[in-house]
C-alpha cells in the first residue's frame, strides 16, 4: 500500500490513539476499545462552537441508573422551598403522552451541584409519579443536563442525559398541559406548572399565581423554555414562554417568533451573524438564512484500511453535488485534514471524544449491540454534543456489517432520520495507482450520499423500493450509486451500466474502468433525479428510448442483449424483480425532507402519503427504521480482489 502517494490527495490516516481517552469512557484502548456506557457521571459545561477556539471537552464516565422503586409521595412541607441552584430550565412537547418526554435541569450557581438525593416529580392531569435521578451525577456551573424517559431498555444514558423509569410509568405531562418538580427531602427545589394543570407544589411558595401557557400537541421540536437569564426565579408563569425549537442540552437562546423558512430544520435567527441555536453558532460554520443546510458529524474507526478514512475529495464530490441545488452541505470531520476551526475544511470542532473524530475500532459494525455487532447508537451517544442532535446527521465509517469482519454492503441509514453506517472496509481499497485513488473516493462518494439520501426521506426507486430501474438515474439506484452516473442520460453511457449490472456487452466488474465517466475515473458523477425521465413499459420496450430521456440517432439501448437494435417494441423484465410493469422516474430534489427534527416519520415529501405519527425526535425517538441494503455481488468482490493483487 503505497500511503504516501495516498497523502498526496489530501488523506491523513488516522495515527492517534484512542486508549486513553476511552479507557475514561469505559472503553478499551487501541483496537479493542468499547463504545458501552460506564458507571459514573460528570457533566461539564459544553462551550458555543466559535470559527477560531473550539474547545473540545472531555467527557468522563457515564453513569449506570440505580434500580427505580415506587416512591410515596412526600407530605407536604409547611415551610418555604430549598435555597438552590438548581432550576428546571426547559420542558420538551410532547406529541405522544404514551412515550413519555424529556426537561432540562441548570446549574445557575458558582458552585457544583449534586443530584445525590434529588428526584423528579411529574404530573399528568391530578396523577403525580416520583422518579429517582442518578446519585453520581455532579452538574458543574453553568452546565445543563437532561433528564428523559426510558421507555425502551436499549436506551442508554450518558454524561449529558439520563433516562428514567418508575417500572413502567416515564416523566410524562398530558399533550399540553402538565407539572414537573425538583424535590428533596420531600421539600420543592423547583417547581412549573402550565396549561390546564392546577397541580400544586410541595412546599408553600415554590409556585404564585396562574400556570404558564399551554404547550403545542402536534408541533415537534418545541418546547417551554425559560426567558432572559436563567438565574432568574421568581416562581411563576412570567418566567416562562413556548419557543419553536427546543434547545436541549444548551442556553435557550431561540426567540418565540422564530422561524424556519428554508426548512432545514435550524431556526433563521441561528442563521445570522450573531445568532446561536443551543449555544452553537451555525453561522461560523456556513448556515445562512434562506438557504437549506444540512450538518454531518462524520466520525471514523481508528483503523490503516484506507475504505474507512473519510477522504477530503470524497466529501467534496457530495457537497458539489448538493451546491448545484443550492443546499450546502456542511460535514465535520474534526481535525484530519485542518488541525484549526475551518469549514472549507470541513472542521467544525470535531467529536466529544476527541478533535480527529476517531473511535474505537470494531470488527462488526451494526444498528443495535444485540445484533453481535458494535452498535452505531453507543458511539453515537459518547461522540455527538446533545446540543447537536436537532440539527445533525451521525454518519460512522466502520469496518463490516457482518459478523466476521468479511466485506460486505457499502452501508446502511435510516429513513426520514439521522443516522448513517458507511462499511468499505475489508473492500480492499487502496492508494497504489491514480485509478484506485478515485475508485477509493468515489465509491466513499457514491455511498455517503446514497445513505444520506435515505436519511433525506429516499428510497431505492425514489418513493418506492423498486430497485435497478434505468430510467431513474439517482445515486440511490444501485446502477448509478457504485458506477456513477456518466456523462449524460441522454448518450449511452447511462446505459453502459445496464450492461454493466448483467456483465454483458463487453461490461464486467473487471473492466469497470471501460465505464465513461465510472469509478476509476476523476469524472466520476453522482446526484440525485430532477425526475424528467419518462416511465419504461416493460411490456412494451423501444430501444431507441434509452432511459426515456430522449432519442438519438445511432444510439439504442439493447436491453435484450443481443447486439442488435430491435425494430419492434417488446416485452422484459428489465430490472429483474420479478415482474413486468411501469418503471416510473421520480423528483429526488423536490422531495427531500431536511428537517428530520421536526416531520413525521414515514413520509418522503408532499406527494407521499403520510403514515405515521412518530417524529424524529432526537432525545427520545432517536432511533428510526433503517434501510435494507444488499451487499454487492460475489463477481464484484472478486474483481475487487484481483485488482488489488
Amino acid at each position: 500500500m503505497n500511503n504516501d502517494r495516498f497523502q498526496q490527495y489530501g488523506v491523513r490516516l488516522a495515527g492517534l490513539s484512542l486508549s486513553v481517552i476511552l479507557a475514561a469512557c469505559g472503553g478499551g484502548g487501541g483496537d479493542s476499545g468499547s463504545a458501552s456506557p460506564a458507571t459514573t457521571s460528570v457533566p461539564t459545561q459544553l462551550p458555543t462552537l466559535v470559527p477560531t477556539t473550539v474547545p473540545t471537552p472531555v467527557p468522563t464516565a457515564i453513569p449506570t441508573l440505580p434500580p427505580v422503586s415506587l416512591l410515596p409521595t412526600p407530605t407536604p412541607a409547611p415551610g418555604p422551598t430549598l435555597s438552590s441552584t438548581l432550576l428546571i430550565s426547559e420542558v420538551s412537547s410532547n406529541y405522544d403522552s404514551g412515550k413519555g418526554a424529556w426537561l432540562e435541569i441548570y446549574n445557575s450557581g458558582v458552585q457544583d451541584v449534586s443530584l445525590n438525593g434529588v428526584s423528579l416529580r411529574t404530573s399528568s392531569w391530578s396523577d403525580w409519579t416520583s422518579f429517582d435521578l442518578p446519585k453520581t451525577v455532579v452538574i458543574k456551573p453553568g452546565a445543563y443536563f437532561i433528564v428523559a424517559g426510558k421507555s425502551d431498555d436499549a436506551m442508554q444514558s450518558t454524561d449529558q442525559i439520563a433516562y428514567v423509569s418508575n417500572q413502567s410509568k416515564v416523566p410524562n405531562w398530558t399533550g399540553s398541559s402538565g407539572a414537573i418538580e425538583l424535590v428533596k427531602g420531600g421539600v420543592t427545589l423547583d417547581f412549573v406548572r402550565f396549561g390546564s394543570s392546577q397541580a400544586q407544589p410541595l412546599s408553600a411558595g415554590a409556585w404564585t399565581g396562574g400556570s404558564a401557557v399551554s404547550m403545542p400537541v402536534w408541533d415537534y421540536g418545541h418546547s417551554l423554555a425559560r426567558t432572559g437569564p436563567v438565574k432568574g426565579n421568581t416562581r411563576s408563569a412570567q418566567d416562562w414562554i413556548v419557543v419553536p425549537f427546543s434547545t436541549p442540552g444548551g442556553p435557550n437562546d431561540v426567540p418565540a417568533y422564530a422561524t424556519d423558512n428554508d426548512h432545514d430544520g435550524i431556526p433563521d435567527s441561528a442563521e445570522v451573524a450573531g445568532g446561536t441555536f443551543g449555544g452553537i453558532d451555525y453561522f461560523a460554520m456556513g448556515a445562512r438564512a434562506n438557504q437549506p443546510d444540512i450538518f454531518i458529524q462524520i466520525d471514523h474507526m481508528k483503523s490503516m484500511d484506507l475504505g474507512i478514512t473519510p477522504t477530503k475529495e470524497a466529501l467534496q464530490k457530495v457537497v458539489d453535488a448538493f451546491k448545484l441545488q443550492n443546499i450546502a452541505v456542511h460535514f465535520d470531520v474534526g481535525n484530519l485534514y485542518n488541525a484549526k476551526f475551518n469549514p472549507v475544511d470541513f472542521n467544525l470542532g470535531g467529536s466529544r471524544l476527541n478533535s480527529r473524530n476517531e473511535v474505537a475500532y470494531k470488527t462488526c459494525l451494526g444498528i443495535d449491540s444485540s445484533e453481535g455487532c458494535a452498535s452505531i447508537y453507543d458511539y453515537k451517544n459518547l461522540s455527538m454534543d446533545i446540543r447537536r442532535k436537532q440539527a445533525f446527521h451521525y454518519l460512522l465509517m466502520g469496518n463490516s456489517q457482518e459478523l466476521d469482519g468479511r466485506s460486505g454492503s457499502s452501508g446502511r441509514a435510516e429513513v426520514v432520520g439521522n443516522d448513517i453506517i458507511v462499511t468499505l472496509g475489508s473492500w480492499g481499497l487502496n492508494a497504489d495507482s491514480a485509478g484506485e485513488i478515485n475508485e477509493l473516493i468515489n465509491f466513499q462518494a457514491g455511498t455517503i450520499m446514497h445513505e444520506l439520501g435515505h436519511n433525506l426521506g429516499l428510497k431505492h426507486g425514489g418513493n418506492e423500493d423498486v430497485n435497478n430501474k434505468p430510467n431513474y438515474y439517482s445515486v440511490m439506484n444501485y446502477l448509478y450509486q457504485m458506477k456513477g452516473l456518466g456523462s449524460s442520460p441522454k448518450s449511452i453511457s447511462a446505459v453502459e451500466r445496464y450492461f454493466s449490472n448483467k456483465e454483458a456487452n463487453g461490461f464486467t466488474w473487471d473492466s469497470r474502468c471501460k465505464l465513461e465517466g465510472g469509478p476509476c475515473s476523476s469524472s466520476f458523477r453522482i446526484d440525485y433525479s430532477d425526475g424528467t425521465g419518462r416511465t419504461l413499459n416493460e411490456n412494451s420496450l423501444n430501444e431507441a428510448d434509452l432511459i426515456g430521456r430522449g432519442v438519438f440517432t445511432g444510439v439504442y439501448a439493447d436491453w435484450d442483449l443481443d447486439n442488435k437494435q430491435s425494430a419492434v417494441n417488446y416485452a422484459l423484465d428489465l430490472n429483474d424483480d420479478g415482474t413486468k410493469g411501469l418503471l416510473r422516474d421520480y423528483n429526488d430534489w423536490a422531495n427531500l425532507n431536511l428537517a428530520f427534527a421536526r416531520v413525521e416519520s414515514g413520509n418522503s415529501g408532499v406527494s407521499m402519503q403520510r403514515s405515521s405519527k412518530v417524529a424524529v425526535n432526537p432525545i427520545l425517538n432517536d432511533k428510526q427504521r433503517w434501510a435494507v441494503e444488499a451487499k454487492p455481488s460475489a463477481a464484484f468482490f472478486a474483481a475487487m480482489r484481483r485488482r488489488a493483487r
